[in-house]
């Protein structure tokens, strides 16, 4: 009777075992889960664009080079080398990593849109979806990361909204607040189309009443969405004026559950008094943050996409 207890144990412990095997293989990838994107970003180096992807936990594929109008630039970050070069506490210390779930990672990889040189008297921008990425473990190919838009550096100009303050909070609010240093006619202020339904905008809109920034900027703490209270952009009957000094506040929100990744300067065009006509840009940068059902989700859709 002990006997048959005793084998009857070990083929429970067998079968739990090759379970979790299979679920673990199951679960391993083979080759990198790359998120959407949408970059919209010049060619300098003040700003270098991410790309973000899941790879498995246990010897992570990292991202070495982008293609980009057929040229190759290579993963810029601080800690490449320390992942080139096989430390194994790197996966642990390493700056890149986004987020780490059981099996696997969220990482990020920064790349330097200056390094790109296109020849010819005419620098045209760069628009792709479908780009060419290259891992350490060898993989290699076209992946669909949304967007990615690349411009030419534009000449620093005299700027007519100067940007007074400035925040943003880990659940996806972003803010502006801008005095005008001249008398300015504003044109509405448009979200890009790939990603106007991710976000939403809130103006705040003085007119010809100059006035300091709100008091939530003053104590260094950001509001909530709808304690903003304030009209929204579609809203506003555009275009506005602005008076020498006069203030303007953006406020952007992101849907916190979006999982694609923003990385863009959003333009904003008016004009001068003077007929001049001009454009600021509204910065705005989302990193996704996955849920485990997030990335079930991903991964169930790529193993479709491989069907």
């Amino acid at each position: 009777m002990k006997r048959f207890w005793f084998w009857g144990a070990l083929l429970a412990i067998i079968a739990s075992w090759t379970i979790n095997i299979s679920n673990y293989e199951a679960k391993f990838l083979d080759k990198p889960i790359v998120l959407k994107h949408y970059i919209d970003r010049q060619m300098d180096q003040t700003h270098l664009f991410k790309i973000y992807y899941v790879t498995n936990k246990n010897n992570p594929a990292i991202l070495q080079t982008i293609e980009v109008g057929g040229q190759s630039i290579p993963n810029v970050s601080s800690s490449n080398d320390m992942w080139l070069y096989g430390n194994n506490n790197s996966i642990y210390n390493s700056p890149n990593i986004v987020q780490e779930f059981n099996q696997h990672l969220l990482l990020e990889a920064e790349f330097d849109p200056s390094m790109l040189h296109f020849e010819g008297e005419e620098i045209k921008p760069y628009l792709g979806t479908n780009v060419f990425l290259q891992f350490s473990d060898g993989t290699a190919g076209h992946f669909d990361i949304g967007e990615i838009r690349i411009t030419p550096s534009m000449p620093s100009q005299n700027p007519k909204l100067n940007s007074i303050s400035t925040g943003g909070t880990s659940d996806g609010l972003h803010s502006s607040i801008y005095s005008a240093e001249e008398k300015l006619t504003m044109n509405e202020f448009i979200v890009p189309e790939n990603i106007a339904k991710d976000v939403q905008v809130k103006l705040q809109y003085e007119g010809e009443k100059a006035r300091v920034p709100d008091p939530i900027y003053q104590a260094d703490v950001m509001p909530n969405w709808g304690d903003i209270n304030h009209p929204l952009a579609k809203d506003v009957k555009w275009p506005i004026e602005l008076a020498l000094q006069g203030s303007v506040g953006v406020y952007i929100q992101i849907e916190s559950t979006n999982n694609k990744a923003i990385d863009a300067l959003v333009p904003w065009e008016g004009k001068t008094a003077d007929g001049e006509t001009f454009t600021s840009f509204f910065p705005l940068l989302h990193i996704p943050q996955l849920t485990d059902e997030d990335l079930k989700n991903l991964m169930e859709d790529e193993v479709n996409d491989g069907k």
